[in-house]
């Protein structure tokens, strides 16, 4: 197995594989994880921002590790949380597992899935009225009259009914078995794969209209007093299944390429939402994500492109924008492009501060959050015109952490350090932090 951190590069020798299959390693692994082909049988891995593993080959493994979230650990606390998880309740979703190094999230994950699913059967799998059609020689439920006409027209040997089940073949349940194929295959743990192996065989048998990934994915589960036991396993099942990725187009007689990546980038935008949505609790300002305007700019008249800041605060026609950038920014600078992209935000969404601001996010790896300030100077008539970028590191790695044991006081530390440094109505026209 080859181990390497975030945007990091590692060169290794690998048994030949022929262009094709090398083309399509490489179709199948995109943006997430590039592999050069050397001379003599070596290959060039280089990571990005996406953590966790990938089966290149049967004898090849590579595990990419996250460093700002300060381990794997740190990863899945992000996942729960931006799940929906509640906050009180998440020292009980990490129940049995330690810090090992050792161990990938993907591997922890699994793990994970496996252990509290185990718990929901033993607690019980829950029944539900479940609507379905079908066709029988004598009528149950309800005579269903338009496909009795078109498909039996004239006909008694069957009648088209409709009637609800009630059983355990339920969305709580497919979820369940969903997450437990998930980690049956992306699990390396024999011990881990062999009980995913059991659940599955039984819960196959309880629920076996599963529906596509996708689907379950996206229907939402309502939890109360009958289902509340199965809601830590549905976040873990959730998130392994959105991870997971084979290609399924590859002939049976072929390897698949399988990998189980986090975007770190797309985790981070969703944790920082969550917290700018406790920091601006109780404000009475109107917090929207990822909301396209195609009104600012045009071509020729005609709007053809589009902008769409990470976070956009509202308060009436006063708006200011927050973007996340999960990027070192406490030991490099600022780079161009993310600098132009804010300056224009700041022009855009010219908040409620005596300069047009926008504002960064980014992740720290001190203890404490801290503020820097980018200007930009424009020469106008009296006198020069600015517009600012503030930059706000937090300690990503000490605030998971502390959540995952139940210690709120690194949070609490950070929304209060970023409610006096982010923009308010309530401070207009009031010089902030850094202001002139």
């Amino acid at each position: 197995m080859i181990e390497l951190a975030e945007h990091c590069t590692e060169t290794c020798s690998l048994a030949p594989i022929s262009v094709e299959g090398q083309e399509r390693m490489t179709s199948v692994l995109g943006n997430r994880l590039s592999v050069g082909w050397l001379s003599t049988d070596r290959v060039q891995i280089r990571s990005s921002s996406w953590v966790g593993s990938v089966n290149l080959t049967p004898e090849l493994r590579v595990r990419v590790v996250p460093k700002l979230a300060g381990n794997d650990l740190g990863v899945l606390t992000m996942l729960a949380i931006t799940d929906g998880s509640p906050l009180q309740d998440l020292p009980r979703y990490f129940r049995g597992l330690s810090d090992n190094p050792a161990e990938d999230a993907i591997e922890l994950l699994c793990r994970l899935v496996v252990t509290h699913t185990e718990d929901v059967v033993v607690r019980g799998l829950i029944r539900d009225y479940r609507h379905h059609s079908a066709d029988l020689p004598f009528l149950r439920g309800r005579l269903d009259v338009y496909r009795q006409a078109t498909v039996y027209h004239g006909q008694f040997t069957s009648l088209a009914c409709t009637f609800d089940e009630f059983d355990r073949d339920t969305v709580e349940n497919h979820l369940l078995l969903a997450g437990v194929r998930a980690a049956r295959r992306g699990t390396t743990d024999a011990h881990i794969r062999r009980r995913a192996a059991d659940l599955e065989a039984q819960l196959a048998v309880t629920a076996p209209t599963i529906p596509t990934v996708r689907k379950l994915l996206t229907t939402p589960v309502v939890y109360g007093r009958r289902n509340a036991h199965y809601r830590v396993a549905h976040t873990w099942c959730r998130s392994l299944l959105r991870l997971g990725r084979v290609d399924d187009t590859t002939p049976s007689d072929r390897p698949q390429i399988e990998s189980f990546l986090i975007n770190m980038n797309a985790l981070f935008e969703r944790f920082v939402e969550w917290l700018m949505a406790r920091v601006f609790d109780g404000t009475g300002l109107d917090l929207r994500a990822q909301q396209r305007n195609p009104s600012l700019i045009t071509v020729d008249g005609l709007s053809r492109r589009s902008i769409a800041p990470d976070l956009v605060v509202r308060d009436g026609n006063q708006q200011a924008a927050i973007d996340a950038k999960y990027k070192r920014y406490d030991e490099w600078e600022i780079s161009q492009s993310d600098i132009y992209q804010l300056l224009l935000y700041a022009q855009c969404y010219t908040g409620w501060t005596v300069l047009p601001t926008s504002y960064l996010v980014y992740p720290l790896a001190t203890t404490h959050p801290t503020t820097s300030t980018v200007e930009l100077t424009v020469p106008a008539a009296p006198t020069n015109r600015k517009v600012r970028i503030k930059a706000i590191g937090i300690p990503l790695a000490n605030i998971v952490a502390g959540l995952r044991v139940g210690n709120l006081d690194q949070l609490s530390a950070t929304t209060n350090y970023m409610s006096s440094a982010l923009p308010s109505p309530h401070r207009a026209r009031v010089p902030v932090m850094g202001d002139p």
